[in-house]
């Protein structure tokens, strides 16, 4: 969307046919994909009903070391945020139910962990642009348009974690 712009805007004003325009691509380009998936609680999340929510996805599996790492720094976020409408989904790419609820028992894990068949994983995960290395995570706004993805793990002190965090803050001050 911004390419776009940019080449455009120079030359002076947009008509309002013209704002209305890249409006609908850049909306079309962002909106985060929806999807339901089951919770190890046995609540159903969806996604589009979690609007004027800001929402983490973190695409992660038991097995990945960097996602275990990622998971104390997540918990703190949560805590601290929940009750600026902050949500947190850690969608697990490839652990049935029994494998998650085990690994709880071991790792604290304050936010809701999803999962779903190797099948209906697939196509979510390709929906978001294939998630081809775990921890990938996406912070989608209030709107539900996607405002940043980070492929690796997002630990403190290092760069891509205060850019995480400044992106989050930006959101959740975001009015709908």
């Amino acid at each position: 969307g911004m390419m776009f712009c940019v080449a455009m805007c120079q030359n002076g004003e947009l008509s309002q046919e013209q704002k209305n325009a890249i409006n609908k691509l850049t909306a079309d380009i962002q909106l985060a994909p929806d999807f339901s998936l089951p919770a190890i609680n046995d609540s159903v999340y969806i996604l589009s009903k979690l609007r004027g929510k800001v929402v983490i996805l973190n695409f992660w599996a038991t097995w990945c070391g960097p996602c275990r790492l990622e998971i104390p720094d997540f918990n703190e976020l949560y805590s601290k945020h929940k009750d600026d409408g902050l949500e947190i989904l850690g969608i697990s790419i490839s652990d049935p139910k029994k494998a998650l609820k085990n690994f709880t028992k071991s790792y604290r894990v304050d936010y809701p962990l999803l999962f779903d068949s190797p099948r209906n994983m697939d196509k979510i995960t390709r929906k978001y642009g294939g998630v081809y290395a775990v921890p990938t995570s996406y912070i989608i706004g209030r709107k539900g348009n996607i405002i940043a993805s980070y492929p690796g793990a997002i630990i403190k002190g290092q760069y891509m974690y205060s850019d995480f965090i400044e992106k989050i803050n930006m959101a959740l001050r975001e009015k709908i």
